[in-house]
């Protein structure tokens, strides 16, 4: 999937680029459920861009397969005018058109997956910065409620969220990883599925991010946040896992030349075996079995995902 990474990482390296110019490039190869939203902030705007891949047994068609998400998160692709090109934190989008790309000309080609794949990210190539540690954040020109009002659909049963994860100290590897399951409140057990889908496209052992129960909660409670890969499991009951594309340094969000394309690559190589295999379920995010006595158990731990979003805070890496 390099020549689908380096094509979207062209697209988007632009100044100029906004959601319509990406909606045009997937028009243009025949896809048909594409849809662009612009949403201004106190800070600016951005364009959310929505594409549904329709399988062969999917929700769309009536069908019984499940519906994959797969989420770019970031703050934008760009920090004009700060920072010229594109940024470190816009990997997310990259990755996730990437998959965008791939599935289209897949089905031109006649390889349907089974289910729907629904992929969401935003555009935008003037982002602010904001204070962090060990490295300052993008920001977002909206608030990450907003963001993930947008970005977390109805129809999305399991959610990839990608996004750069960098600018820490608690991964010290190059290329992406992985993070346990959150469902509801809940961070479960790492899916062994998953596990095996990672190794089968890297060749090597799985490397897994670590995650904290603050990391599950909504920006602008007042606790630290790794970044925001993990908000969208505060805005949907479905099982999220993040897809970090890592780094052994900490680098900062808004770094610009940090974006390896042969790392974005693996990452969406591994999206798509996961929406191959969750679509003919072969795949599961979770065990229900093990999930229903974690509630006999213990209960619900859903309002972890409330509150915050105080002050219109942005999302970013």
């Amino acid at each position: 999937m390099l020549k689908q990474a380096i094509e979207i990482y062209e697209l988007l390296d632009s100044a100029f680029i906004d959601g319509d110019q990406v909606a045009a490039r997937f028009l243009s190869l025949g896809l048909r459920d594409v849809s662009v939203e612009r949403v201004t902030g106190e800070q600016g705007s951005t364009d959310f861009v929505k594409l549904r891949i329709i399988g062969a047994k999917g929700r769309a068609t009536k069908g019984a397969a499940p519906t994959l998400g797969i989420i770019g998160q970031l703050g934008g692709i760009g920090a004009r005018p700060a920072q010229v090109g594109l940024v470190s934190d816009g990997d997310g989008a990259i990755c996730a058109l990437t998959c965008a790309l791939k599935l289209t000309e897949m089905q031109k080609h006649g390889d349907i997956l089974d289910g729907d794949v629904v992929i969401v990210t935003h555009i935008c190539p003037n982002a602010p910065t904001q204070p962090h540690d060990p490295v300052p954040f993008m920001g977002s020109p909206i608030g990450i409620g907003p963001a993930m009002g947008k970005s977390v659909l109805p129809e999305m049963e399991a959610i990839l969220s990608v996004d750069t994860t960098r600018g820490n100290r608690v991964i010290n590897h190059r290329g992406f990883a992985i993070s346990p399951t959150a469902k509801e409140g809940y961070i479960l057990r790492i899916a062994d599925d998953l596990l095996n889908l990672m190794s089968n496209v890297t060749g090597r052992l799985p490397v897994v991010l670590p995650i904290t129960t603050q990391d599950i909660t909504p920006y602008g409670n007042g606790l630290y946040h790794i970044n925001s890969i993990m908000q969208p499991a505060t805005a949907t009951a479905a099982p999220v896992v993040g897809v970090a594309i890592t780094a052994e340094a900490a680098v900062p969000g808004s770094a610009t030349g940090a974006t390896h394309v042969v790392d974005i690559e693996l990452a969406a190589r591994f999206c798509i075996e996961v929406a191959k295999a969750y679509g003919k379920g072969t795949c599961r995010f979770y065990d229900p079995k093990e999930w229903d006595l974690i509630q006999q158990t213990y209960g619900s731990l859903a309002h972890l995902q409330l509150g915050g979003y105080r002050g219109g805070e942005g999302a970013g890496q």
